[in-house]
């Protein structure tokens, strides 16, 4: 059987493209603000697990992960998180304080359910390579009385 030879950083960035468009299409019609902030939260938690899973049951897509130099993921999602923080201090703002509301509108839709799950994965990647990284041996320090 012959393989197929992928292309998966296109593949990756072509489908992160769709959801980010589809989140995007959706909030801007009012397709989220629809729903119950239940059901937003779940369809978050749903975007971070499988965004998660595809990491770990799709080699193509690990190897590719796993080429990012840590120092890279480090700074990825340093500033994942400032656009979160900032996302949030303004979807406050936006709904007078009902940021629940504010997160299944546009454009505070597309932080809650594209970007917060693909900075749990880069936060998931993160510190999965610290707990497999090796500490520096410590050097034995002799006590003298």
């Amino acid at each position: 059987m012959k393989m197929i030879p992928e292309e998966t950083p296109r593949t990756l960035a072509i489908a992160l493209a769709i959801w980010a468009l589809a989140i995007a299409a959706g909030s801007f019609e009012g397709v989220f603000a629809k729903l119950s902030p239940v059901e937003v939260a779940g369809l978050g938690a749903f975007a971070f697990v499988f965004a998660t899973l595809t990491t770990y049951v799709d080699p193509q897509v690990r190897a590719l992960l796993a080429a990012i130099r840590t120092r890279s993921l480090l700074t990825f999602a340093i500033e994942i998180d400032l656009v979160l923080a900032v996302a949030a201090m303004l979807a406050a703002g936006y709904a007078n304080g009902d940021v629940i509301a504010a997160a299944a509108r546009f454009p505070f839709a597309v932080v809650a359910l594209f970007v917060a799950p693909v900075a749990g994965v880069a936060h998931v990647l993160f510190i999965e390579r610290l707990a497999r990284s090796r500490p520096e041996r410590e050097t034995d320090v002799a006590l003298s009385r």
